[in-house]
This record gives structure tokens, sequence and C-alpha cells, in this order.
């Protein structure tokens, strides 16, 4: 169906004098896990068509291609502590054999539509139809606003992947507008809505939200549990400058309405869950071009004590399910401009629960016109069985040119 959609879209797109852009890249990376060690990393082109059949509409898409190479299959209980994960798996004491429990996931090369878009301008109107990106929400590592994304902490600004949506945005003035974002489904009741209203106060723009999820069927989950059915969101934001300095927060308040599966002799004795999430944010460049981010994240959802983990707590992470595995953390970035091609960078993930982090600094080298290189390590701290502390280290040597 994907190559049947390329085939169909692309002459549309060649009738309108379109233009072609994107990038190829290419990433190595090696990391330490207690015992076991990965090596990987892939191979990425990326073809972006935009075209303007007229002034009031813009067609879009792009085509990635995506070929992994070295260890494509891993075991996510490397990513677990043993102690959480080994009483949900029986291994017999008196075997001989060397067998030890897996739970494999592997990366398969892609070649896909990934955004295959249309939106139409007229008035104070914009209609966006088919697959899109949607980023809600000011944060920089988190965004607790934001149901449609997952980030890597290591990369928080790395291109997200299209999802099927139709957006309306509404202009009510020069900084006022309301959004409405729709995932269809076969019953209205189970497609996903957002409702976002923002507008501006001086050196300040604010924005109201509000969510609805239902989980489909027992086999589907959110926030990684199948007994939460449905799920309402009432969040907002705030981002602009206080004495020199950029500042944002941006908060939530989740609903959780919770249900057994049938087959379950259980019942909740509270069929509604209620918790907050939040993210308070601030930068500023230095007069000696020092860059400095750091943001501070409470999820109410994530696990307070370290000895409550569950395996399930793990899998909703590392599945992109849930923001974060534990409640506090702390981000924090500095960047520096070195030399007239060369910057360095470096940033701190911390949990504040379970006091693990990492310390990752990067070193970027624009190499050549529209080509970059960058080397990134990451040392982790923590007892071996904390969140970051189960780590040992990883490398990982990025190259990208773009055209």
């Amino acid at each position: 169906m994907r190559f049947w959609g390329i085939l169909l879209l692309l002459p549309s797109l060649l009738w309108a004098q379109p233009e072609f852009f994107g990038y190829f890249e290419s990433e190595g990376s090696t990391m330490q896990l207690g015992n076991s060690n990965y090596n990987f990393g892939f191979n990425k082109f990326r073809l972006d068509v935009e075209a303007r059949p007229n002034d009031h509409i813009l067609i879009g898409a792009n085509i990635t291609a995506q070929q992994y190479w070295g260890q494509t299959t891993w075991n996510l209980l490397d990513f677990i502590p043993e102690q959480t994960w080994r009483p949900y798996f029986y291994v017999n004491p008196l075997s001989s054999s060397s067998y030890e429990p897996s739970v494999p996931v592997t990366l398969t090369d892609t070649l896909f539509l990934d955004n295959v878009y249309m939106k139409l301008s007229m008035f104070n109107l914009d209609v966006t139809l088919g697959r899109q990106q949607l980023s809600t929400g000011v944060g920089y590592a988190w965004n607790p606003t934001d149901i449609f994304n997952s980030k890597s902490l290591l990369d928080p600004s790395y291109e997200q992947t299209g999802v099927k949506a139709l957006r309306l945005d509404i202009a009510l003035g020069d900084r006022s507008t309301i959004s409405a974002i729709v995932l269809p489904e076969a019953e209205v009741d189970q497609s996903t809505q957002q409702y976002t209203l923002k507008t501006g106060v001086g050196s300040f723009d604010l924005a109201a939200t509000t969510t609805y999820q239902s989980n489909q069927d027992w086999v589907s989950t959110l926030l990684g549990r199948f007994d939460v059915v449905e799920r309402n969101m009432f969040g907002g934001s705030i981002i602009g400058e206080l004495v020199g300095w950029g500042v944002w927060l941006e908060g939530a308040y989740n609903i959780l309405q919770v249900e057994m599966p049938l087959w379950s002799s259980y019942k909740p004795p509270d069929p509604e869950e209620t918790y907050s999430e939040y993210v308070v944010g601030a930068d500023h460049t230095f007069d000696n071009s020092i860059y400095f981010l750091t943001e501070y994240l409470h999820n109410g959802f994530g696990v307070a004590k370290q000895e409550d983990l569950r395996l399930n707590n793990y899998f909703a992470t590392l599945g992109g399910e849930t923001h974060s595995l534990m409640q506090d953390y702390l981000f924090i970035y500095a960047m520096h401009p070195t030399f007239d091609f060369v910057s360095l960078s470096a940033l701190v993930i911390a949990n504040l629960n379970d006091n693990s982090g990492t310390f990752a600094p990067q070193l970027d080298w624009n190499a050549f016109e529209d080509t970059n290189i960058s080397l990134q390590g990451s040392l982790f701290w923590g007892e071996d069985d904390t969140e970051f502390g189960l780590q040992d280290w990883g490398l990982r040597l990025r190259v990208r040119s773009d055209f």
C-alpha cells in the first residue's frame, strides 16, 4: 500500500513544479550495559517534496528509507535491572542450561511515505489533511501536553514521525489562534482529539489545551496500561522572556478512566485516577557565547520510590508511552561555538528519585557546506539497579549531509 501511495502521489506533485530537498544521514553507535555490548547503526535517506499548485494550497510529502546494520535484535531485559524482571521469568536453578530470558525487539529496514499532506489556506482558516508533523508544547526535553510523540533525551530535537490527522487552525487576531486536531477512527468516540487556544500578552505567549484519548480494545494500551480505557487531559503553557532569560512552563492535569479487562476477576476500587505533570525551563546566551538551557520535570504518573518499580513501568517508558520512568528529573544543556566550524556541547540528565544520570559531551564539526559530523559520548552514574546506573558508557558518531 505504501508503494502504491508513492506512485499515485508523485505525478500530482510534479504537475505543480515542486521543490525537492532532504538529507542523507549515517550513524554508528556502541554502548556497554554490564556484560552486554551493543554495536549498531543505520543509513538513512530522506527526500522531501513540496508543491504549491496555487496561493491557497500546499502539498507536501517525504519518502524515508532507513537501513540498519550491526546488532539489530535487542534484548529489552538488558535495559532493565535484573531484580525487576527476574521474578517474571522462571529459570530452573538445577538446570545445566545457560538459557537466559529474553524479550527481543528487532530493528527492521524501512521504506515508507512518512508525511503526506495537503494544507488549504483561506481567509483566517488553515486546514491540513493527511499524515503530518504534530508538535505541541513549549518544553525542550519533555512536553506534558504532547500525546503524539516520544523523545530521546540524548537528542530531544531529532525529527518526529508523521501522524495521520485532520488539523484546523483559525486565526483570531495578530497573536491568537484556535487549533483542533483529530485522529479519525471508525467510531467517533474512539478518535483522539486535541483542542488548543493560543494567545499573546506582552512578551509572553500563552496556550490552553484539552485532549481526549480512548483505548480502542483490550489489546492496545494507554500509557502502557491495559486498564486505562479513557484519558482526559487539561493543560497549558506559557513562554517568554524575563530579565534577559527565556523562561517557560508547561503542565497538564490528567483524568484516567480505569476498567479491568473482561477476563479479569479484579475490580478497581476507584474507576478514576488523576495525576499532574509539568515542566519548568529556562535558557540564556551569555556574553561569552555560551548557550545554557535547563529543565525540571515532575511526572505524577511516574513511580515515586525505586522499590515500587515493576516490569510494566520499564516497558511503558522504553516504548515511549510515558514521558519518564520515575517522577522527578533534571535536564541541563550547554553549548559553545568554540571555533569557526566546530562547536562543543554537553548535556546532563539526572533522575532525582534514584540518584542516577548521564553526562553526554558532544563535538559538532561543520566539515563542508551543508555537511555536519558529530561525535557524542555518554557516561552514566548510579547504582546498578537504577535507571541510568544500569548502563556504563556509550559512543555515537553521526554524519549528515543536507541538499
